[in-house]
């Protein structure tokens, strides 16, 4: 497989709050996945954009033996870039982006296994990870 993509969504008591993506690409060569997110603004800074990001990471690192993640983020999204941050990836270099009709720089970030694991994480849970394998191309 090639490239896959796994989109969840992110909820408080049944309600919507937001999105995470894993994505990958040569996968089984590169052990590389990228993150990504987005929390609605009113449910921002409370913690849950943390906590999902954590969730992809656990299952990243811990169940599809990941090198490392990435994410890109826009350089005035100090919100995002404090999620990052805070749970430990790194600057690898920038990127231009288009934001509407606007070319914007974004940070490109890594995080590897190693720092990941150096790292004080909530705990997760993941279940029915065995039957899954076969979707990443494991």
């Amino acid at each position: 497989m090639a490239a896959w993509q796994l989109g969840l969504g992110v909820f408080d008591h049944g309600q919507p709050l937001g999105m995470v993506t894993l994505r990958a690409r040569d996968f089984l060569v590169v052990r590389e996945v990228t993150t990504s997110s987005w929390l609605g603004i009113e449910h921002q800074g409370k913690g849950y954009g943390t906590e999902a990001r954590v969730g992809l990471l656990t299952l990243a690192f811990d169940h599809l033996d990941a090198r490392a993640a990435r994410t890109e983020v826009f350089q005035d999204n100090h919100a995002s870039q404090g999620v990052s941050r805070k749970l430990g990836y790194e600057h690898d270099g920038v990127s231009v982006d288009a934001r509407g009709d606007e070319a914007l720089m974004s940070d490109r970030l890594q995080l590897t296994r190693q720092k990941c694991a150096q790292q004080d994480r909530h705990p997760v849970r993941v279940d029915g990870m065995a039957s899954c394998r076969p979707m990443f191309g494991l």
